[in-house]
């Protein structure tokens, strides 16, 4: 005779989340100057990664090659504040004198459509997004030696600063290494071993897939 136990442990809730489609994800990729987070979207991209890229919105002028509603929403300083004052954005930030923000409606439409949502925003705009949206995945891209004088050293590599310009970037370095608490994940992005990071946020992306539990 069959233990009635067992066929009760059988049972199946067809409404069960573990037997439904993963829901898209929210996912918040943040860091410090230099530590390639571009470099990442970019492989990951590269490598199939069904991931719709929110446009941003910044208040300068667009660059050689990039166009509006493509790269960015350019804005005047004017109507940024006005998205602002309407509750059109999902976070906002100035970083150097520039306002960003990322149009809400650019990540409600795309999680609606059942698509995975990818944001690059500084620690500020991560702060935002969990608080109105806690159901998004935080990721951190470091470096080996994450610390001021390392980033500062490959800051250098990249370009000069002015003295001013190294103020203002450290005193915005020293914020975002206070934050990295607040993050779900740490990803280090190691010189020459791109595609090991690259390769640890695809996995983090399929592990948050197969949570039993998604998150609250």
């Amino acid at each position: 005779m069959k233990d009635p136990r067992v066929a009760q442990n059988l049972e199946f809730d067809l409404t069960s989340p573990v037997n439904q489609p993963p829901r898209p994800l929210l996912i918040v990729l943040s860091g410090p100057s230099g530590a390639g987070k571009d470099s990442v979207i970019e492989g990951l991209l590269a490598n199939g990664a069904q991931i719709y890229r929110a446009i941003t919105a910044v208040t300068r002028a667009p660059r050689p090659g990039e166009e509006p509603g493509v790269h960015h929403y350019f804005l005047s300083e004017s109507e940024f504040a006005r998205w602002e004052s309407e509750g059109r954005f999902l976070e906002t930030a100035t970083v150097y004198g520039k306002r960003y923000g990322t149009p809400l409606h650019e990540v409600t439409t795309a999680l609606a459509a059942g698509r995975d949502v990818l944001l690059r925003v500084d620690v500020q705009g991560a702060a935002a997004v969990r608080e109105r949206m806690p159901e998004s995945v935080h990721i951190f891209i470091g470096v080996p030696e994450l610390s001021v004088a390392a980033l500062q050293a490959r800051r250098d590599r990249r370009g000069a600063e002015s003295p001013a310009e190294r103020t203002a970037r450290n005193a915005l370095l020293r914020a975002e290494l206070a934050a990295i608490p607040n993050f779900d994940y740490y990803v280090v992005n190691e010189t020459g071993k791109i595609d090991r990071a690259i390769d640890h946020v695809s996995a983090i992306i399929t592990a948050e897939k197969c949570r039993i539990c998604p998150r609250a």
